[in-house]
């Protein structure tokens, strides 16, 4: 980190935390936490012109779901569901001599899952994720650019669903003195999934959308809060639509980042559905920690 100036590494610090996120498939249960709910404050206040770096980031969630949103848009019960994650992350961020003002990196995760619950127990090791990202400054207080990644479905057989998938991303971050508003904008697209024995079949496209708002309200203290939304369109089998296949929620959640240091940092965040149909209510603690070399 030498070569940072003190102001330049805590922002770097601050954005780099998540560049992608975890669309985990798990075979077990219906998805919920919508694709990229991992992002937190600063996420994608990224520098431009600077020497290469790395960033190793650990994360992990517990879901708990006992209530499920029905087709009609009902909260109701159901059996209970825990759901553990933990997901390692290398980042390698470099710059190019050819495309000046213009900052890349490329990331490496591994996920970690055990799902837990009635008549359902499934560990092992998550389809990992890999793709690059870029982006620039419209102006100096703000970033916006691109981010895809591949997911590839060689993680253990009761995790992974087996399908190839692609999220793709629009990312932006303003800065506002003291408060920051980020997000980004995507698709997850799968391709046709393959079942022993069984008929293939097409899962829907994925849409999502993801908003922070951090108040840096202390050198070491940054309350947030977040709102994340994810659909999905109906599961094929066969080309006929699968009924009550297509989903929906919104979340919304708070929490604290922990600025201990220049490169280190810990967030953590509670995240709540408050409308859905066809999936299982978040409902999740998350952590993250950082270090940035």
């Amino acid at each position: 980190m030498s070569f940072f100036t003190v102001s330049r590494s805590k922002r770097i610090l601050c954005s780099v935390l998540t560049l992608g996120a975890m669309a985990l498939s798990v075979s077990s249960a219906k998805a919920d936490n919508p694709t990229f709910d991992v992002i937190g404050p600063h996420e994608y206040a990224l520098p431009v012109n600077y020497a290469p770096f790395n960033v190793f980031v650990q994360y992990a969630y517990y879901q708990s779901s006992n209530e499920q949103w029905n087709a009609n848009g009902k909260s109701v019960g159901g059996p209970h569901l825990a759901k553990a994650v933990g997901l390692s992350k290398y980042v390698r961020f470099f710059t190019l001599k050819s495309v000046p003002d213009v900052g890349f990196a490329y990331e490496i995760i591994q996920p970690t899952v055990s799902v837990q619950g009635t008549g359902t127990d499934v560990t092992g090791f998550g389809d990992p994720i890999t793709g690059p990202a870029a982006w620039f400054k419209p102006t100096k207080n703000s970033t916006l650019g691109i981010q895809t990644f591949l997911q590839i479905p060689v993680g253990t057989k009761n995790v992974s669903d087996h399908t190839w998938k692609n999220l793709t991303s629009i990312l932006y971050d303003v800065q506002f003195g003291d408060f920051n508003i980020d997000g980004d904008t995507g698709l997850v697209f799968q391709s046709t999934g393959h079942t022993s024995g069984g008929p293939d079949f097409q899962p829907g496209l994925t849409f999502h959308q993801n908003l922070r708002l951090g108040y840096r309200a202390h050198k070491y203290i940054e309350p947030y809060v977040g709102y994340d939304f994810g659909m999905s369109g109906a599961t094929k089998v066969e080309g006929v639509k699968v009924a009550n296949s297509d989903s929906y929620e919104h979340v919304i959640g708070g929490g604290l980042m922990f600025h201990f240091s220049d490169n280190i940092s810990l967030s953590t965040r509670y995240s709540y559905g408050i409308d859905g149909q066809n999936t299982a209510r978040t409902n999740s603690l998350n952590i993250k920690f950082a270090y940035v070399w």
